[in-house]
């Protein structure tokens, strides 16, 4: 069981029942059901809105009622990968953890603690996991992972405390206390089909890349498939080969691990050599963590008439795939190690019916997501096609002082005999929506160690989940 050799086993026993329960963004309807049965079954203020949002009250124990309220807060919702060939419907199924080496991991999916072990530790908070504390608000937040929908669309006015524990973040050993702002773009392009007749149809697939978090990971130098396939299309694309499809990516807020395009030919031989020449050229300078990476080309059939996009449009497709800027823009001048402006290119998705490409822009400038989004804008304007910007979320910025970091370092201390580093992550976090609601809020933001989040390597450092708790109780308690 993963509660063996636990402190706290009922909370990892809550981390089990709420990876029972599909939870993928947009659809929280289940997991709001549960919240609201727990609220329900043992008798503590609830309220659920139109979102899936659901807030809970639970009111101080005896003697702590003068205690400052507190307010703990985490997303319900969950990014939703699974690695190539593994069964899973993540609108029905539950996942399949297990433990290996101290780490709790599912089985060929996302595990979830992004942010699973913020719902957990809420409702064993709720449940009697601590022995006293004052007034406290427990808000679980629905399609964080989609632009932080629940937490723009909630009714602050139900908040009444002024502190505020994000349990959003994924190591142990920092405080955040500011984020990134961020969008997401859509550039768009209509296509005419037509019917051609080739020799040969290949399948070309980049594959074996890490991926990872398109804000935390992006300075981690790993390789985006979208990218990596947008030269190796270039370099096969000519009179004698046309694209019939690309999908590359699932998540604009995750490094595309995979692209898979079919091309048609009549010149079987030269495509094969191009991508022969490219294995090479697109892993000279991978990272190590990328060592998986590989470029295939499989033929998929023979002598084949297939509809595909016309080639005017997959050209304009392929030059922003080459050309759009990806990764790293700028590193924060005044926080050493932390970037301050990025974009991925998430999505890539053309076949004879459209052509999308999805962009996340990240920044704590406003300005610099314009800057963004006018880059992206002057493609659609110069190209012919259309954009669209949307899920705009803003940033949280650095409190000069804050009561509750030094609560939760002197907490932290009496744990690990240390203080923890207190910083900034250029990753949305609710909590820009939530000190924009409620200016006087003062919060900070913290978690366990959970490693590769947004990917099916994502794991969760048992051991530190229980240290991590152990934190949270004495902040509550002290």
């Amino acid at each position: 069981m993963l509660s063996d050799n636990f402190a706290y086993p009922r909370l990892i026993e809550y981390f089990e029942e709420l990876s029972a329960i599909p939870r993928a963004s947009y659809h929280e309807e289940k997991i709001a059901e549960y919240l609201c049965d727990f609220a329900r079954s043992r008798g503590l203020e609830y309220y659920r809105d139109e979102f899936n949002n659901v807030l809970i009250n639970k009111v101080a124990t005896h003697g702590c009622e003068n205690i400052p309220p507190l307010l703990l807060q985490g997303h319900t919702d969950m990014v939703c990968e699974k690695n190539q060939g593994v069964e899973h419907d993540f609108s029905r199924d539950g996942l399949k953890l297990y433990e290996s080496d101290g780490w709790i991991r599912a089985e060929g999916t996302t595990l979830g603690a992004d942010n699973g072990v913020a719902v957990a530790t809420m409702l064993y908070v709720l449940d009697g996991g601590v022995a006293r504390h004052g007034a406290l608000q427990c808000l679980f937040t629905a399609s964080e992972e989609v632009g932080l929908e629940g937490a723009k669309s909630f009714d602050y006015s139900r908040i009444f405390a002024r502190r505020m524990i994000n349990m959003d973040s994924a190591d142990e050993s920092l405080v955040i206390a500011s984020c990134a702002g961020g969008q997401r773009s859509s550039l768009t392009f209509d296509v005419m089909s037509e019917e051609i007749c080739a020799n040969a149809i290949f399948k070309i697939t980049v594959k074996g890349l890490f991926g990872g978090h398109s804000g935390e990971d992006i300075d981690k130098g790993r390789a985006n498939a979208n990218k990596l396939m947008g030269r190796a299309l270039d370099a096969v694309i000519d009179e004698h080969t046309r694209i019939v499809s690309i999908y590359g990516g699932t998540k604009d807020n995750a490094i595309p691990r995979e692209c898979v395009a079919l091309v048609a030919t009549d010149d079987a031989y030269t495509v094969n050599e191009r991508i022969e020449n490219m294995r090479e050229a697109l892993s000279d300078g991978l990272c190590a963590e990328d060592s998986g990476f590989s470029l295939v080309c499989e033929l998929v059939s023979q002598n084949t008439c297939v509809s595909v996009p016309d080639k005017k449009t997959t050209d304009k497709v392929i030059f922003v795939m080459l050309t759009a800027a990806n990764g790293i823009y700028e590193m924060n001048n005044a926080v050493e190690g932390i970037v301050e402006w990025s974009r991925n290119l998430g999505i890539v998705s053309v076949n004879d019916m459209g052509a999308e490409l999805v962009f996340s822009s990240r920044s704590s400038f406003a300005s610099r997501i314009d800057a963004s989004a006018s880059e992206l804008d002057a493609y659609a304007r110069i190209l012919g096609g259309d954009i669209r910007h949307y899920n705009r979320y803003p940033s949280w910025k650095f409190a000069e002082h804050s009561r509750l970091q030094e609560d939760y370092k002197r907490a932290y201390s009496s744990i690990f005999e240390n203080e923890p580093c207190i910083t900034g992550i250029h990753a949305g976090l609710e909590c820009g929506f939530i000190s924009e609601a409620i200016p006087d809020m003062d919060i900070i933001s913290c978690g366990p160690v959970v490693l590769d989040l947004h990917s099916p390597d994502e794991r969760l450092d048992k051991a530190s989940f229980e240290r991590f708790f152990s934190v949270v109780k004495a902040v509550i308690e002290q």
